[in-house]
């Protein structure tokens, strides 16, 4: 066993990795640049905040000093930023934070706890990424959706590059997705939210929590996961 590692977990999908994904017992490090909901749960998770930027990919210092040499069994890139008012209309500083969240700092991530996961039986690494980066998905954001297309680049060099060692390497690709809907709330509430066009917060989080329960034999390479009403994937 090990712990969970969650960057990206302040709020919406990653706040309900982090409140539904962990064991009892477990020891989760949620890490984010503001205070996670979840960090108050008091559910026999100990949940840990480790306050980083993930826009600025020059130091890694404080979560690799905080976690340090700690096994990891589940290690998770939830984060992910795009475009706030079209591609046309970004700046030059918008195309760098986009690119330094949703991909320098997960080759970062990667390379600093790859020696925390090689500790740890049957670890895996899951990376939430968009249906937005797969092909002919129709998006016009071209900055996240060219991210999360190399997302998936990144996923396919990293399961041959960590195969040896046994840990597998996922790719979940949602589509729409109620993140305005917490985990608590339940999925019934997600759905009368959105006309169930959108799909409950809880539904990844099932979905990791099976990756977690494979034998060491499985690894699930991606799971594309749109809305049923997505009708552009």
């Amino acid at each position: 066993m090990g712990d969970v590692v969650i960057f990206g977990a302040s709020r919406g999908l990653g706040a309900a990795l982090a409140a539904g994904v962990p064991e009892l017992g477990e020891t989760v490090w949620c890490i984010s640049r503001s205070r996670p909901v979840v960090i108050d749960n008091t559910d026999g998770i100990a949940r840990r905040w480790i306050e980083h930027d993930l826009a600025d990919s020059h130091t890694f210092d404080k979560v690799t000093s905080e976690i340090g040499d700690r096994p990891i069994s589940l290690l998770i890139y939830n984060a992910g930023i795009w475009e706030s008012g079209g591609f046309s209309s970004a700046s030059d500083t918008e195309i760098r934070a986009i690119v330094d969240v949703n991909l320098t700092s997960l080759l970062l991530a990667l390379r600093h706890l790859d020696a925390n996961l090689r500790k740890s039986e049957n670890a895996r690494v899951v990376l939430i990424g968009s249906t937005c980066g797969l092909e002919n998905e129709g998006t016009t954001s071209v900055a996240y959706s060219a991210t999360k297309f190399a997302m998936r680049g990144v996923a396919h060099a990293l399961r041959e590059f960590m195969r040896p060692a046994g840990i597998a390497v996922t790719v979940v690709s949602p589509g729409s997705m109620a993140t305005d809907i917490d985990l608590a709330a339940g999925r019934d509430a997600a759905l009368a939210a959105h006309d169930g066009k959108r799909i409950p917060v809880g539904d990844i989080v099932e979905i990791v929590r099976l990756l977690r329960r494979l034998s060491p034999a499985s690894c699930v390479k991606e799971l594309d996961v749109p809305a049923l009403a997505d009708t552009d994937v």
